[in-house]
Order: C-alpha cells, then sequence, then structure tokens
C-alpha cells in the first residue's frame, strides 16, 4: 500500500510539472484588436513629450472605441514601433538627441498576451540622433531604423530570444537641396518591399529615394542607387506600396504632394505618373504632410496634414493607381502626426500629437470616406500607432 501511494504521488508531480512547463498559448479576445501607440517622452524644439512610453489600447471591432490597458517598461519616447509578426517583439526608436559623444537608441521589448504587459529587452545604439523610422524585414530577422539627424540607415540582427544584436550595416546618406530644413540629409523612412528583396530608404533632406538589397547571409544593406525626387524642395517623407499593383505614394512632406510611382523592376522610382495636392486649390497654409497609408482593399488612401490644417484627405484609387481627392476629415484635434487603418479596414483611428487624443473615424467601405463615431481616447502625446500582429 506504501509503495502504490508513492508511485501515486510520483506521478502525480511528474504530470504537474509537464503541467507547469507546457507553453500557455493566449489569444485576443475575437472582438478585440490590441493597439500599441508610440509617444514622445521629453521636450523637444518641437513637441512637448508628455508620455511614459509605449501604450496599449484594447479597439472594440465593432464600434472602433478604446479601453486602456497598460503603458511598458519606461523607455525614452519611443516615437514610431514595429511589431513583430509572431506577435512577441515590439521594437522601438528612441527619438532624441544622444549628444556630442553618444548616439540615440533603438529598443527591443516583449509584449505577452497573458497579461498585456510589455516588458524592456535590450536597448543598441541608433548611430545617429533623432531616430524616426524602424521596420522589420520580411524574414523577421532583422530590424532597419532611419536616424533624421544624421542622415543614415542601420540595420540590426534579431536573437532568438528577440533582443537586439548591435548594428551589422551602416549606411550614410549624402546630399542636401534647397528648404532651409534641407540643409543635409534626414533620412525619414526605410521598408522592405512585401514580396520582393529591395528596400527603399526616404530621404526628406537630400530630397531621393535611396535603393539597397538586404543580403541576409553577409547581414548588409547593399547600395544599389539613387533617385532624385521631384521637384526640388519637396521633402519626401513617406512612401506606402499598393497592395496589389506595382505602384508607391511618395507623401512630400514640405509641399504638401502625394507623388505616383511605379515600383516594377524596369522603373522602380524613375518617373512619376503623377503628382496631386493634399490642399485645396488656393489654400496658401503651409504644407505639413505627415503620414500615408493605403487602404487594405486597395481602393482608397489616406494622408495627414498638420499645422494648420490638421486632417485627413481621402482619395480615391483608381484601376492604374493613379489618385483623386474624394474627402476630407478634420482629425479634430492638433498636429495628426501618424493615423493607422484597423485590420478589418473598418476605422480609421487619428493620433493627434499636440491634444492628446487618438480619435477614431468610422470608413465608408464604397467611398472611403470618413465619419465621427464620436469616440476619442485621451493618450499623451501620442506619435505612432500600430496594432498588434499575434493571434
Amino acid at each position: 500500500m506504501k509503495r502504490f501511494m508513492l508511485l501515486a504521488l510520483v506521478l502525480l508531480f511528474a504530470i504537474s510539472c509537464q503541467s507547469n512547463n507546457k507553453e500557455v498559448v493566449v489569444k485576443k479576445s475575437e472582438d478585440m484588436e490590441i493597439l500599441f501607440v508610440g509617444t514622445y517622452t521629453k521636450k523637444e524644439g518641437h513637441v512637448d513629450g508628455q508620455g511614459e512610453g509605449i501604450y496599449m489600447y484594447e479597439m472594440n471591432k465593432k464600434t472602433g472605441a478604446l479601453r486602456y490597458l497598460g503603458v511598458s517598461d519606461q523607455i525614452t519616447s519611443p516615437s514610431y514601433l514595429a511589431v513583430h509578426e509572431n506577435g512577441k517583439w515590439v521594437y522601438a526608436v528612441n527619438e532624441y538627441d544622444g549628444g556630442e559623444e553618444s548616439f540615440a537608441s533603438v529598443t527591443a521589448l516583449e509584449f505577452s498576451a497573458e497579461d498585456n504587459s510589455l516588458k524592456y529587452l535590450n536597448e543598441v545604439s541608433s548611430m545617429g540622433q533623432y531616430p524616426c523610422y524602424i521596420t522589420i524585414d520580411n524574414s523577421g530577422g532583422f530590424v532597419m531604423a532611419a536616424n533624421y539627424v544624421g542622415g543614415s540607415v542601420v540595420l540590426y540582427p534579431i536573437q532568438e530570444d528577440g533582443l537586439l544584436l548591435p548594428h551589422s550595416s551602416y549606411k550614410k546618406h549624402e546630399g542636401s537641396s534647397s528648404h532651409p530644413r534641407q540643409d543635409a540629409a534626414h533620412a525619414h523612412q526605410i521598408f522592405q518591399h512585401p514580396t520582393k528583396d529591395w528596400v527603399a530608404a526616404v530621404d526628406l533632406g537630400a530630397d531621393r529615394i535611396y535603393e539597397y538589397k538586404l543580403d541576409t547571409l553577409s547581414l548588409t544593406l547593399d547600395y544599389v542607387g539613387d533617385f532624385p525626387n521631384s521637384p526640388r524642395m519637396s521633402g519626401p517623407r513617406h512612401m506606402a506600396l499598393h497592395p496589389t499593383l506595382e505602384i508607391g505614394y511618395m507623401l512630400n512632406e514640405l509641399i504638401g504632394t502625394v507623388e505616383v510611382f511605379p515600383t516594377n523592376d524596369e522603373v522602380r522610382f524613375r518617373r512619376s505618373l503623377q503628382m496631386i495636392s493634399t490642399q485645396v486649390e488656393g489654400d496658401e497654409r503651409e504644407p505639413a504632410s505627415a503620414a500615408i497609408k493605403v487602404h487594405p482593399n486597395g481602393k482608397f488612401l489616406y494622408a495627414s496634414n498638420r499645422g494648420e490644417i490638421n486632417e485627413i484627405v481621402v482619395f480615391a484609387i483608381d484601376e492604374s493607381g493613379t489618385l483623386s481627392v474624394v474627402g476630407r476629415q478634420s482629425t479634430l484635434g492638433e498636429i495628426p502626426r501618424d493615423f493607422e487603418i484597423d485590420p478589418s479596414g473598418r476605422f480609421l483611428l487619428a493620433a493627434n500629437q499636440n491634444t492628446n487624443t487618438i480619435v477614431t473615424f468610422a470608413i465608408d467601405q464604397e467611398t472611403g470616406a470618413l465619419s465621427e463615431t464620436g469616440f476619442v481616447a485621451e493618450v499623451p502625446t501620442p506619435v505612432c500607432l500600430k496594432f498588434w500582429t499575434g493571434n
């Protein structure tokens, strides 16, 4: 009897250990999406940062309403974010001036869907000042970042545990243009085509698009060529790609236009198909274009204007990929530095940096028009919106 009791205890202990070691699979609610919000945490010349790190919200898929979940471990000005396709890792540029003897940084964090926590993993040098953009390559093995001051782009390998290794490739842009803000190169975006191997870096200061090829074996960004953006002083900021057509849409910050480019291998970035203004004809307010996104259905394009304008411009996309303005919507706040379309394509969320709000708009699926939902979340200095990619 004692032997039987001892055997039972051993089996019970073994089962308990297996249960404790078993990986817990946590799935998000079918009615909710998780949203990460990058913020400014420091006072800079262009912003009074009031955030504490990366904020997490839950968005109701039916209404678009946001509910606060929590905030990350404290990090400095995570102004732009990238969420890994595995849903576990979130990467942020820390947009600040590292000083004469140092640089700013890029931070890795780990997200737990079980308790909605976002924990600091590590950080590495950005190799420049005021990094303003970050993305992940198609393989999920590298992070790429752009430094606004210093005009450089940098490549970082990702370890198996999500930590970032020090940079394996660094490319500094050269050049300038005619606008006062274009005294030197200012890299503003870097991204890889979702189905091809080319990488594009958009440089506001140099008025150019730089093309690279990512060599995953040598861990390098290899320079392919660079192409002038037209006209001069346009200040290219961000490019968005069409989901099915070989078309890219460049948002020119300094002149308030969207330029339509072919992205096929033969003439990529070498000629413009269309240039269209984000402002009403005769509007003499200073352009301050910020974010640009294509709707998941490929029928609509959206671009934000900051400064005195503070609106989202709605474009219809025709079968050839060219644009026509079909509407405008006030963001109901000031300085919409970023906005995001939810994965279903039903809602657009606008981040009003200077009025500390995220406003939810409903998207008309037939016309692309935006309408107020009445849902406004108070968030300190929101500047980047990214939805979770987990299941």
